[in-house]
């Protein structure tokens, strides 16, 4: 019989110990790298002001922003200065922050991610006493604090959106809403009175929500043999996870496996009343109430 432990990890994890891996740093980031970037989000997403809405944010692209600021590159075709030759100036635009927006912020996080500082057992100011390193983590992070921090073989983790050490690894960032629940921009009943390159636009920004899509239930089916090696966990401590509806599905995936529903749920806290709503998102994921209990980092 295998360790009967499973740890859920989030980024909280890494922020108590001490890495500066929060989205406002990411957005300090991308203010030094990438400034266009940076102009581009703050236009078109409603991240916040420190980004801390950023996953979540991507699936509420402002559309009618994107178009009415880039309206400029599709004159009348009447207009005196007119050319065919700028008949996809308008798209190639609107293709310009759609990239910007996916492609590249995907590359601007990845670059963040494996610059961030991951601490050591001897320049760690704090780590936790009581974590078992043979037990199995699924984590959220990218980072591989676990396993440089706490010597957790790297077979004990899954890294569910990807993981900086490892070259090959495609790190995922992205929105829960599946796009194809989402109606075309096109699929209007005047459709037929559009210009054709608003409608070519419509298009492209069709392709962004595929583009910045979480796959999570493709994630999830990949990993499948990680959900079945939990058959035996009787406890699950979840250290530093948001329990965000953008992770929603993962959870569900867990509480459908009989163990994990019958298991022990600790949450750890950064304070006490922050711990009612952690019980009530656990609750909503499908974990009984009486097997959920909270505690601070303090009691770990």
């Amino acid at each position: 019989m295998g360790n009967r432990k499973l740890y859920i990890i989030g980024n909280g994890f890494d922020l108590w110990h001490g890495l500066p891996s929060r989205y406002a740093d990411f957005k300090a980031y991308v203010r030094q790298h990438d400034r266009e970037l940076l102009r581009t989000v703050d236009d078109y997403l409603p991240a916040g002001d420190d980004w801390s809405d950023l996953e979540s944010a991507l699936a509420d692209l402002d559309i009618d922003s994107i178009i009415d600021d880039l309206g400029q590159f599709m004159p009348s075709y009447g207009a005196d200065d007119w050319s065919d030759a700028g008949h996809h100036d308008f798209q190639y635009e609107v293709d310009r922050v759609v990239q910007r927006l996916s492609k590249g912020l995907r590359q601007q996080f990845s670059a963040w991610v494996h610059q961030l500082p991951i601490p050591s057992p001897a320049t760690a100011q704090r780590r936790l006493s009581t974590l078992d390193p043979t037990s199995r983590f699924l984590s959220f992070n990218y980072t591989p604090t676990l396993q440089q921090l706490y010597g957790v073989p790297g077979e004990h983790v899954l890294h569910i959106h990807g993981s900086a050490d490892r070259p090959d690894s495609d790190l995922v960032l992205g929105h829960a809403w599946n796009p194809s629940t989402r109606p075309s921009l096109n699929d209007r009943h005047d459709v037929e009175d559009l210009d054709v390159r608003l409608m070519e636009a419509h298009d492209i920004l069709d392709g962004y929500f595929s583009k910045t899509f979480k796959p999570s239930s493709r994630l999830i089916q990949e990993h499948r043999s990680f959900w079945t090696e939990q058959l035996d966990a009787d406890m699950v401590c979840v250290l530093g996870h948001s329990l965000s509806a953008v992770d929603a599905p993962y959870f569900e995936a867990l509480v459908a496996v009989p163990a994990i529903a019958a298991a022990q749920w600790l949450v750890v806290c950064r304070d006490e009343s922050e711990a009612p709503s952690k019980a009530a998102l656990l609750a909503r994921f499908g974990v009984h109430g009486p097997n959920i209990s909270t505690c601070l980092w303090s009691g770990i």
